[in-house]
């Protein structure tokens, strides 16, 4: 989605920088603005088919991901199974598709404190397992981290702190060094309800066109890859601002 979009956007900042759109810089409305990209269109024919072709793809995409959003809904935002830090009831909730063995998402991590931390009453952030780099292990980092989330809630934040602050991708071996470091040893198991729902969290991760972790999903956009704070939390700033 994000290639495609760009394409659409380098087709669009072309139009934009013909001398034809610069004489059209002052229209404003809706009906204006249509106006004027007939006009460009009509005088750069050679545009037509990739303009409309990378715009059709666009709106197919957002289509069909406001479908999954919606199919997704409850699983994501109303499942007491999937962890979370931050207020209960938020103003405003992040979504962090996450990988405890990706090292991004361990560079993410502490960004998404940070703004909790900044914003205590207003930010609630959701953590999505997806253990892609140890996904072929049916005890992992990411079935030990829900295990610790339903048992143990209480030490969940000193647990997810260990496990993002070691380097590098997370075996048995590295998992047990933290569950004996917290005293937690008997979540370090292969538990099938664990198991079942980062099976479905690696489905929506591809239902949603996730194309690796971290990604972000917040107010309806999904934004992939690692996003250092300032930028992140410029746009926190603007959707609280909004909310009130």
């Amino acid at each position: 989605m994000k290639r495609n979009t760009a394409l659409l956007f380098s087709v669009i900042a072309s139009l934009m920088f013909s001398p034809l759109s610069l004489a059209q810089d002052k229209a404003n409305t809706n009906a204006e603005k249509l106006d004027a990209i007939h006009d460009m269109l009509a005088s750069n024919p050679s545009l037509i088919d990739p303009l409309y072709n990378n715009l059709l793809t666009y709106v197919n995409q957002h289509q069909h991901l406001s479908q999954m959003l919606e199919k997704y809904h409850d699983y994501i935002y109303n499942n007491p199974e999937q962890p979370y830090f931050g207020a209960k009831d938020a103003k405003l909730t992040i979504v962090a598709l996450t990988d405890l063995s990706c090292p991004w998402c361990k560079k993410l991590d502490p960004v998404l404190h940070r703004i909790v931390k900044e914003h205590p009453d207003e930010i609630k952030v959701i953590n999505i397992y997806v253990p892609l780099k140890e996904y072929s292990s049916r005890t992992n980092s990411a079935t030990y981290a829900l295990n610790i989330w339903k048992g143990a809630p209480e030490k969940y934040e000193e647990v997810s702190e260990l496990m993002v602050s070691k380097p590098g991708v997370h075996n048995l071996r590295s998992i047990m060094k933290v569950a004996k470091a917290t005293d937690s040893t008997e979540y370090v198991t292969t538990n099938e309800e664990a198991l079942q729902i980062t099976d479905k969290n690696y489905q929506m991760f591809q239902d949603l066109g996730v194309q690796g972790t971290p990604a972000i999903l917040i107010d309806g956009q999904i934004i992939p890859g690692y996003m250092p704070y300032e930028k992140l939390n410029s746009m926190i700033e603007e959707l609280l601002a909004e909310a009130k």
